[in-house]
């Protein structure tokens, strides 16, 4: 035997050796819990789904059925069309996709799609820009379908195409050529009177960055009145560091530029020096937790404590679930802090505004009713607590007609302890509701943007000049 015949026949005993080893590789694993009997194209499907020859051959596959315009499934007695159109489907970006890669659950027998398109398992889910929140319920096929019927799937409670248009007439649903998602028409599919999907009457402004301070939120503009008061917001804290430089800086009371050097290097000192750990009792005791005030009036400071705390938990929580979105936005945890009707966020929301909203009434009884000597009820105070109670209030009133036009799920609703119960007494009202929302939501909106702009003008400022002050004129040895 020459040495490519023994070569030979020792790859040929290798082959059998492993003939076991490879047919244990593509034996039928155990269906997941819950999920029917595995078929073949589970597994003999896989290998090749990233592939262009698995790929082609996937559609190839499907489409020896889906091709033809004979394809349709009966839902109410009326046969609704699967047919797949390729030269649409062409000239989208999922031309080189196995159907099988977004609809993994159809290669079974029954032949029938239970989850849909699995969108999620490649691209994350929105966050709070441009779409916000509301949109956590809705499918991704509800926007990027070209189909413009969509429905609210009372049973999931997502905004789903229907399978019938407004004539009540089976509609295709497999149209995969590209949405155009500029189109000023596109929100319309939800956002119009008497529409199917649980949505309000009007497009609404996306939220942003001063609606951090009690929401998830982005860091863009959100609307013109957001910005203006936003740029009000911040020329208020300039002006306020001016004013605040007239006076003694760290011991320091002559130019400008010197009080600016003094209190700089004693911020520096603070940050960056063996007291740091001093410093950092001094904002946990004294600016968190107002260690000062308790001294004074334990009254003073629960009053103050409820407002103060909530708010920061509120900024907190909004702050955290845009950092956990933008680290990882297709993880579990980001697209459950951006659902409203998520328990946990639900509970947060509304135990955090009810803390804040009893803070105010005791801080407007004592000023109004009250009137202890030490209070004076300068007009200042008096319109932040308006204003902080106005948002609130609206809040809380947009959040149950939210619920109602949704139409939430009572075992989901029920961790809006305070909503929800305000949704039920409105929902007998005689009010039509999707279209009362935009003027709730302009209330409210309004009302946090005048706060905002408000804050460094109002005594309500000192959340952001007694940390700053504490630190700079604090003497480091």
């Amino acid at each position: 035997m020459g040495k490519l015949g023994f070569i030979a026949a020792l790859c040929a005993v290798a082959l059998l050796l492993a003939a076991p080893a490879l047919a244990s590789n593509v034996a039928m694993q155990p269906a997941p819990a819950g999920e029917p009997a595995r078929t073949c194209l589970d597994c003999h499907h896989l290998p090749n789904l990233e592939s262009n020859e698995g790929i082609v051959a996937n559609q190839a596959l499907c489409l020896e059925c889906h091709g033809q315009a004979a394809c349709t499934r009966e839902v109410k007695g009326q046969k609704v069309p699967l047919q797949v159109d390729l030269k649409s489907f062409g000239t989208s970006r999922h031309r080189w996709v196995a159907c099988l890669s977004c609809h993994d659950d159809v290669a079974r027998s029954p032949h029938k799609s239970v989850r849909g398109a699995q969108c999620l398992s490649c691209h994350p889910g929105h966050g709070e820009y441009p779409l916000g929140d509301p949109h956590s319920s809705v499918a991704c096929s509800a926007c990027h379908n070209k189909s413009p019927f969509v429905t609210l799937d009372k049973k999931s409670g997502q905004v789903k195409l229907a399978r019938f248009n407004s004539d009540k007439q089976p509609i295709g649903l497999t149209d995969h050529g590209p949405m155009d998602l500029d189109d000023d028409q596109l929100c319309l599919r939800c956002h119009t009177a008497g529409n199917q999907a649980g949505a309000p009457n009007a497009v609404l402004p996306g939220k942003g960055v001063i609606c951090f301070l009690c929401h998830s939120a982005s860091f863009s503009i959100g609307s013109w009145w957001f910005g203006l008061a936003l740029l009000v917001f911040l020329v208020g804290l300039v002006a306020g560091g001016l004013f605040y430089m007239k006076g003694s800086v760290a011991g320091q009371s002559g130019s400008l530029h010197e009080k600016i050097a003094a209190g700089g290097e004693n911020l520096w000192r603070a940050t960056f020096s063996r007291r740091l750990w001093e410093t950092l009792k001094v904002l946990w005791f004294d600016v968190l937790w107002q260690r000062r005030l308790l001294k004074e009036s334990v009254q003073r400071w629960f009053m103050h404590s409820l407002i103060y705390l909530a708010l920061l938990a509120k900024l907190g929580l909004g702050l955290f679930t845009w950092l956990i979105y933008e680290w990882w936005p297709a993880s579990d945890l980001a697209l459950a802090l951006l659902n409203k009707n998520n328990g946990f966020v639900a509970v947060a929301n509304d135990l955090l505004g009810l803390l804040i909203l009893i803070g105010v009434l005791l801080a407007v009884l004592q000023r109004w009713v009250v009137k202890p000597d030490h209070v004076v009820a300068e007009w200042q105070d008096n319109i932040a607590l308006i204003l902080l109670g106005l948002m609130l209030l609206s809040g809380f009133v947009a959040e149950a007609a939210r619920i109602i036009i949704s139409q939430v799920p009572a075992d989901m609703a029920v961790y809006s302890f305070v909503a929800y119960p305000l949704s039920r007494l409105m929902a007998g009202m005689n009010i039509d509701w999707p279209g009362v929302y935009a003027w709730l939501w302009y209330i409210h909106g309004l009302s946090a943007a005048l706060f905002v702009a408000y804050l460094p003008f109002g005594k309500m400022r000192h959340m952001f000049t007694a940390p700053l002050s504490l630190i700079i004129n604090r003497k480091l040895q």
